[in-house]
């Protein structure tokens, strides 16, 4: 997949991934939960799936995501949640295409 085709895949996602993805990493990171959300109170444990949506939108599409970038290269190299994620560190990390 090249930037082109990444563009044409996302557009209609971008913001809300970007926006879901950042929410996520910030309490992922250590941000103090506020009261409005889940009662102030967060089961965290995000595991590894973010770095095809940060590949896909920061690599690709040049789309900044500070929290997202910090907390996927923390979990680099990706492992398993052995579901249906495994090893995207091996096939997304830094991948422009």
């Amino acid at each position: 997949m090249n930037t082109q085709s990444a563009a044409v895949n996302y557009p209609q996602i971008a913001d809300q991934l970007r926006h879901a993805l950042g929410l996520h990493a910030k309490y992922q990171l250590g941000t103090a939960v506020p009261s409005w959300l889940c009662g102030g109170s967060l089961t965290l444990g995000l595991g590894p799936a973010t770095e095809v949506g940060f590949n896909a939108l920061n690599n690709r599409l040049g789309i900044a995501m500070t929290n997202t970038q910090t907390f996927t290269e923390r979990q680099r190299p990706a492992g398993t949640n052995n579901l249906f994620v495994a090893w995207e560190t091996l096939t997304h990390a830094g991948n422009p295409n």
